[in-house]
Formats: C-alpha cells, structure tokens, sequence
C-alpha cells in the first residue's frame, strides 16, 4: 500500500495543504484519502485547478503543422511541430503492424527517477502524426474516427462532410460549430446543440429546426432571435407570430449580407442579455456539484459530465465511474486517476490516450493492453515496463518495487517540484506549448503570464504566402461570390492582433463554398481559429462563484419582495448575466 504519512494520519479529516506549483492552498476531504488509499498511490501535492491545468496541456487538439515523419521522411501533416524534440511518424505507419514499439523497450535503471527513465524512452518511442482513425478524406483532421469527407476538425467522430467543427459527433454538414451530436445537420456557428438541424446560430439548443438566433431552446421550429422558449413555432424575439407573419417579418432580413448578419448578431447579443439564465445545466443528476451534469451521481467538482457516478474531477467525461481528475473521455471507466483521454478501462493511473484497457500506469497511447508500466505505443501487450516484456511473475514482483523507488526517489522538475507515484507527468514531458493546448482555452493566459509560469510558448510560424484579397474587400453577399473565391488567399480582419492563435490569412476550399451557397451565408471574414474562440466566448468558465438569485418579479413564488435563494453558479459575479435560482427559471421559461 503506498500513502504518505499525511494520509496515515488525517485520512478520517479533511486536511488543508499547500499547492507545490501555485503556492496556494487547497483541502483533501476524508473520501479523496480514501481513494487514494484505494488505488495506492500518494495524495496529490498539487490543487485541483493545477492538476487540471498539468492534464490539458497534453492536449493539442486543433493546431497542425506540415512536417517530415522521422520514419519513411514523407510529408505530413502533424499536431507535433517540425521542431519538437519526440520522433513523430505517418500515422498510416504509425497504426500499421509494421510498427513495433517494442523494439525500443529500456532495463529499469534502479539508480535513477523512474520518470526520469519514461522521458529517455518518450525521446525514442516515434509518435502518431494525428489520431485519425478509419475515417475517408479526412487528412486535415485531428482526433477522429469513423468519419468521411471532413475539414479541419477535431475530436469529431461518426459523422459526414463536417468543416471547422469541434466535438461532432453522429451528425452531417455542419460548418464552423462547437458541440453538435445526435443527428445533427446542416447547421452553421452553433454551440452545444443537440439533434437540430437546418439552423444558424443556435446556442445550448436540443431538437431546434430551421431557425436563426436561439439560446438555450428546446423543441422549436421557424423561430428567430429567441431564448428559454419551449416548443414553439413562429417566434421572433420570443413573442408569438402568425405563420404568415412570421415569414413576412423574415422576407424583409436580408441573411445573405454579412453586415446585416453583424448587426443581428450585435441585437442578438443583446437580447439575450436581457432574459434570465439559469444558474447551474444539471439534468437527472443527484448530489453533484459543478455544472452542465446529466444523468450522474455523487460527482463533485464536475463540468460537462453525463451518467457518471462516484467521482470528482471531472472534465467532459461520459461514463466514468469511481474515478477522479481526468478530461476526456468516455465508454465505461473505473478506478482511473490523473488521465486525459482513456475510454473503456479500469484500473488506470497517469495516463494519456489509453482505450480498452486495464492496469495501466504512467503511460501513452496503449490500447487493448493490460498490466502495463511507463510505455509507449503498446497495443495487444501485458506484463510490460518501459516498452520491455516480461513474464508474469516477474511484473507482479517488479511493480511495487518500482512504486516504492518512484516515493523514496522522486523525479524533481526544472521548478523543483518533485513528482511521487500517482502524480501526473511533469508540465515540461508535454510536447506542445500551453498556448498551442486546451489549457489556454480553459485557462487562458497572455504571453507575460507564461512566461513568468514557466511555460512553453509557440510563437506564430512565419508565413511565406501573401493574402490576394483584405477580408474588408470580400463580397458582401455569397450571391455575389463566384467559385474563383477558392484561388485566393484572404487575409483575417483580426491580423493577428488578437490572442486567438490568428493564422492571419485563410482560403476557402469548394465544399465549403457549397455549403455557404446552399446556406445563403457570406464568406466568412475571420480565418478558422479566430472563429473557433468567437464560440468560446459562449462557454462559462469550469469553476462555481456563490450567489443570490436575481428575481425580484412579484408573479413569482417569493411574491412581493426579491428571491432569497442563493446558489452556486458558474455566472462570475460581475458577469452582466441575469442569473436565476432554478425555481425562479421555471418560471419564466416553461
């Protein structure tokens, strides 16, 4: 059983304690002790938000770059920079039984850090350009499976002709969106949508149809600029129309100019600014805190979670069960600590990108494996440690042997931050920049705050191409634009004067000018990047704040005087929100 003397004697109390890396203090309750006891690993000595930050930064999602593979010396197209320091090959190669991760397994050196030894081996072990699997046309693509005919898209999955479309899955043609599952189509900068179709604009919406302009709406069909409405047809700024009327009133916007849809979206804004938000999106879910939870149990401390039970740290997570601090992943999980990324496995400490598995520590990209210590690239392995076979026995003698030295010698970190058995890798293991991970999307940070955490920067490449057309200059109507639009190279209003990860210039490419055609919507000014962190804007963030309700309406319960219920919201205090208790939001909007 490995705990730390903290453990022994305060595993019945909760405990305060002092974060290594941010120096602040955070508290370990009775119940993490008793994890920890569980899956013998040492209380972590860094906070909860710092453990999060350690595990996103292992996370490229959506930044590509053209490279070499350091194997067969092909062009590719990469996550991984042409400078990193890791071998990165095709991934054709990568996932073809020609590659064998075997051939550079290491002899434990007893007198060194064993993470210290995982490093030597993560500099041998060559890498997979990108994660797309059995997936058709689908090269510029990041995190994808099962998929045909899409662009620029990541952790996209069973889906068709998809463009700059984050987290898709089971849906079809849909352009420039964040979230949309279940049957999705034909949609264009939407965020969170579930099961709609034929729309644009819509936010936090489930089964909307050919509508424009809805936040958080359910069940909806031919409504425009609306929010909180429940099956409704022919609405516009939430207020009832005739049929006729409705489509009158729409004859007379114009869709298909860009400075009109600018407009609208400034209106759009606006309005729902003015309508009452709830406080926490908690479906189904019995004694959880954190926000948007569905169907779960018993999970504390969770954001964007559905039918997980017994766990605490979590980050978009389906189906995790007893397990705490992971982000990503999904398909019956149990007894998983510290991971991104593990899907159908049990048993799991330290991990990235680890699927049908069990028994597995301190390791990257392992599928279908079980017993496995400090190894890369396995699949169909068990009873290995640093990439090297060994029986049975063997293992199971080696194993606490190896948890034991990882306590009595730690890896110490450029920081002086020492890692035991059961924390994450240290921040300087990932091969990415923060500013090129989802920490900077969940933690975002200006280059002076990086550099003065210790972090890794990208700096923009410098581009050899010369923009042939000023987004000002694009026509303003997509009647207006002919297919010689996918020849030109066009420069982002934003220039890269933003902190979006600005490509400065774009293109267009012909399915997606299609799409536009078919969809009547404007050449978009903005390149990719600059729009994906527009949706953003639309997320809160993954932390609670303690508020009141802000109700004073007399038609209300509470009657005459103001709401009294207070509540722990993800709506920042000095966020210009209107945020209501959940009886209050019932109210107003079933």
């Amino acid at each position: 059983m490995i705990m730390n003397s903290e453990t022994k004697t305060h595993s019945e109390n909760s405990v305060s304690t002092t974060c290594q890396n941010c120096k602040k203090d955070f508290t370990i309750e009775p119940e993490d002790f008793s994890f920890y006891e569980k899956i013998k690993v040492f209380s972590p000595t860094f906070c909860p938000e710092c453990r999060a930050k350690r595990r996103l930064l292992f996370r490229n999602e959506r930044t590509l770059y053209r490279r070499k593979c350091d194997i067969t010396g092909k062009n590719i197209i990469s996550i991984y920079a042409p400078d990193s320091k890791y071998k990165v090959c095709d991934k054709e190669y990568w996932y073809s039984d020609e590659f064998n991760a075997m051939q550079y397994g290491m002899e434990i050196d007893w007198g060194k850090p064993f993470l210290e030894q995982f490093r030597e081996l993560s500099l041998k072990v060559p890498l997979p350009s990108l994660g797309v699997r059995t997936s058709e046309n689908c090269e510029y693509n990041n995190d994808m499976s099962l998929s045909k005919d899409c662009y620029l898209c990541s952790r996209t999955h069973h889906s068709q002709r998809m463009l700059y479309v984050y987290r898709g899955n089971s849906s079809s043609d849909c352009t420039d969106c964040f979230q949309v599952v279940e049957k999705s189509e034909l949609l264009y900068e939407s965020m969170e949508c579930i099961s709609c179709s034929r729309s644009q604009y819509l936010y936090f919406c489930d089964q909307c149809v050919n509508s424009f302009f809805l936040y958080n709406c359910q069940n909806c069909m031919d409504c425009f600029m609306c929010a909180n409405l429940r099956n409704k047809s022919y609405c516009i700024m939430n207020e009832q129309y005739s049929r006729e009327g409705y489509f009158d009133a729409l004859k007379k916007i114009d869709l298909g100019n860009r400075q009109t849809r600018e407009k609208l979206l400034i209106k759009f804004n606006e309005f729902i600014l003015s309508v009452p938000r709830k406080h926490l999106n908690i479906l189904n879910a019995v004694n959880c805190t954190g926000d948007n939870i569905v169907e779960s149990r018993n999970c504390k401390n969770c954001f964007g979670i559905k039918k997980c039970e017994n766990s605490k740290y979590l980050l978009d997570i389906m189906k995790y069960k007893d397990s705490m601090d992971a982000y990503s992943g999904g398909r019956n999980n149990e007894l998983v600590y510290e991971v991104t990324a593990v899907a159908a496995c049990s048993e799991v400490t330290s991990c990235f990108r680890v699927h049908d598995s069990n028994s597995v520590s301190y390791s990257w990209l392992i599928a279908f494996s079980s017993n496995i210590f400090g190894c890369i690239g396995l699949t169909h392995k068990e009873y290995c440690i640093l990439n090297r076979q060994y029986t049975k026995e063997e293992y199971l003698e080696l194993l606490p042997k190896i948890r034991k030295h990882m306590g009595e010698m730690p890896y110490i970190d450029e920081k002086g931050i020492e890692y035991k058995y059961g924390e994450f890798f240290p921040e300087s293991f990932s091969p990415f920049a923060y500013n090129e991970t989802v920490a900077q999307e969940y933690y975002p940070l200006e280059k002076e705050e990086m550099i003065k955490n210790g972090y890794k920067i990208r700096e923009p490449e410098e581009k050899n191409y010369v923009s042939t057309i000023l987004a000002k200059n694009l026509p303003s109507e997509i009647k207006n634009t002919d297919d010689s639009i996918i020849k030109e190279v066009i420069s982002c209003i934003h220039q890269g004067a933003c902190n979006h990860q600005c490509t400065t210039a774009f293109r267009i490419i012909q399915s997606e000018l299609d799409f536009y055609k078919g969809m009547n919507i404007p050449i978009p000014d903005k390149c990719p990047n600059c729009r994906h962190y527009n949706r953003l804007q639309f997320r809160n963030p993954i932390k609670l704040w303690h508020r009141e309700c802000m109700c004073d309406k007399k038609n209300h319960l509470h009657g005459e005087k103001k709401c009294d219920v207070d509540f722990d919201t993800s709506y920042m205090p000095d966020r210009p929100e209107i945020v209501y208790c959940d009886q209050c939001y019932k109210q107003e909007a079933y």
